[in-house]
C-alpha cells in the first residue's frame, strides 16, 4: 500500500481528499503546513512514497519551499502540488519544473488516479 503524505491547511479539503485517498487503496497521512509535513519526512523518512501538497500555506514554508527540502533531502521523493490560485498556476509550473500540477477545484478521485500514474513512473 502506497503511503501518501497530504499537505493542506484548509482542514475539511484535507478530510475530504484524505478520505478519498484512503478509499483509494492509499495509507495516508496528514498535515496542516509543510512545516509539520518536514518533520513527518524527517520523522518517517522511508514511510513516505509520494507528498500531495497545497503550494498556499501559512508559516515559513510553502509548498514551493516543501518542494524544495524536498528535492534537497529526499531527492527520489515524488511531489505534486495544487492551487486554487489560477492566475499564478503559471508561475508555480516554473517552479516546481517537472513535478506534476494539479488545479483547484479537483476531483479527489482523479488525484488518487495521478498519484498512482506518478508512483508507477517512479519504478
Amino acid at each position: 500500500m502506497a503511503r501518501v503524505l497530504l499537505v493542506e491547511d484548509e482542514a475539511l479539503l484535507r478530510l475530504l481528499t484524505a478520505e478519498a485517498l484512503q478509499e483509494c487503496g492509499f495509507e495516508v497521512r496528514e498535515a496542516g503546513s509543510a512545516v509539520e509535513a518536514v518533520e513527518i519526512l524527517e520523522s518517517e523518512e522511508s514511510a513516505i512514497d509520494l507528498v500531495f501538497s497545497d503550494v498556499r500555506m501559512p508559516g515559513n514554508i510553502d509548498g514551493i519551499g516543501l518542494l524544495r527540502w524536498a528535492r534537497e533531502n529526499r531527492p527520489r521523493l515524488p511531489v505534486i502540488l495544487t492551487s486554487g490560485y489560477h492566475s499564478g498556476a503559471q508561475a508555480v509550473r516554473q517552479l516546481a519544473g517537472r513535478e506534476p500540477f494539479i488545479p483547484k477545484p479537483y476531483d479527489p478521485f482523479q488525484v488518487a488516479s495521478r498519484i498512482r500514474e506518478r508512483l508507477e513512473r517512479r519504478h
